[in-house]
C-alpha cells in the first residue's frame, strides 16, 4: 500500500468535508499572504562599512575588523553591530568545506 505522501489527493465533494476543513484552519478560507517584497538585508548608511583593510588604522571610529575566510577573502572594516555579525556570519559560512560534489 503508498505511503500518505504518495496517494493522491482527493477532492472536496461533500458539505462535511469543507466545514471539518474550515474547523482545521481556524475559519480561515482562499489564498495565503503573498511573500514582502523587502531586502533580507538592507544597505548599511554608515560610511565606509564594508571597505577593504589596507592598513592598521580604521577608516573612521568605531569601525571593527572582520577577518576574511580561510579560503582567501580579505579583511574588512564594518560597523560594530549588526554589519559585522553578517560579515562574521558570511565568513564561517564560506569557511565550510565543500564536498566531492561541490555541494556544502
Amino acid at each position: 500500500m503508498p505511503t500518505r505522501d504518495q496517494r493522491p489527493r482527493l477532492p472536496e465533494v461533500s458539505e462535511g468535508q469543507r466545514k471539518a476543513r474550515l474547523a482545521w484552519n481556524g475559519g480561515k478560507t482562499g489564498n495565503s499572504r503573498g511573500a514582502a517584497d523587502t531586502a533580507v538585508v538592507e544597505a548599511c548608511t554608515v560610511q565606509a562599512c564594508g571597505t577593504p583593510v589596507t592598513g592598521p588604522r580604521p577608516p573612521a571610529a568605531a569601525m571593527v575588523q572582520v577577518r576574511g575566510s580561510a579560503d582567501g577573502a580579505g579583511a574588512h572594516w564594518y560597523c560594530p553591530l549588526r554589519c559585522a555579525a553578517i560579515a562574521r556570519a558570511k565568513a564561517d559560512l564560506r569557511a565550510i568545506g565543500t564536498g566531492p560534489d561541490g555541494a556544502r
